[in-house]
């Protein structure tokens, strides 16, 4: 059963359903870290239930977010998300694979691609299909991911990502396959005692080599509430 959630922020609310796949906190955090400009073409892959375009469409007054998210089921709450906010001349929820992206926008026209992907390359999933595709890479893949990326970045523009520290690896060397260059990156631990367990990423098609790390962070001070905006 859906329910309305309030994400304490400019009166934003979203659907969700709590007995399927439900937005957590890495989406908050990614929603905090990515920068644009209100003029700039904005897409997000791996869009969920939309809690990342709906709070980025408050945040930073964009013109339009191009959403896609493969599973119907929840596509349309995002999109049910969408009309309660108000937002339909900001954001175009997009029921499709990645791999399509190109069916919708041109190619090489995004300023600005974010993503928080599933986390895991297989091995145990859910028993429910719903979660299990949001978490797990079994109908997408990172290589995919970042191909589709590929696609539809402008030369020069950016992209923004969150995964698991356990993917760094993966993560930047595919990122460079195909010519996107990690320019920033900032993990985040749950607090101070414990181990790392996400970072964010900023690249740069055709950027030049060079990453810096920005200072580490601790989720429970960056990201207490959606109030942090």
């Amino acid at each position: 059963m859906e329910e309305l959630l309030d994400l304490q922020y400019k009166g934003l609310k979203i659907f969700q359903d709590p007995e399927g796949y439900c937005f957590t906190s890495d989406s908050v955090l990614l929603a905090n870290y990515i920068k644009c400009k209100p003029k700039d073409v904005v897409v997000e892959f791996c869009a969920g239930s939309g809690v990342i375009s709906v709070l980025l469409s408050g945040k930073q007054k964009l013109d339009k977010i191009y959403a896609f998210e493969i599973q119907e089921k929840l596509c349309d709450m995002f999109k049910k998300s969408i009309s309660y906010n108000k937002l339909q001349d900001k954001i175009i929820a997009i029921n499709d694979k990645l791999e399509n992206s190109t069916n919708y926008i041109s190619y090489e026209v995004a300023d600005i691609v974010f993503c928080n992907p599933p986390y895991h390359e297989g091995g145990d999933t859910s028993d429910k299909k719903e979660i299990a595709l949001a978490t797990h890479e079994i109908q997408t893949s990172l290589d995919s991911i970042i191909a589709s990326v590929n696609k539809v970045l402008k030369y020069g523009g950016k992209f923004f990502m969150v995964h698991r520290v356990e993917r760094l690896v993966d993560v930047l060397t595919t990122l460079r396959k195909y010519k996107i260059e990690p320019k920033q990156m900032c993990i985040v631990y749950p607090k101070m005692t414990s181990e790392p367990v996400v970072f964010l990423l900023t690249a740069i098609k055709g950027g030049k080599k060079g990453l810096r790390m920005s200072q580490v962070k601790f989720a429970e001070d960056f990201n207490k509430s959606v109030q942090s905006f």
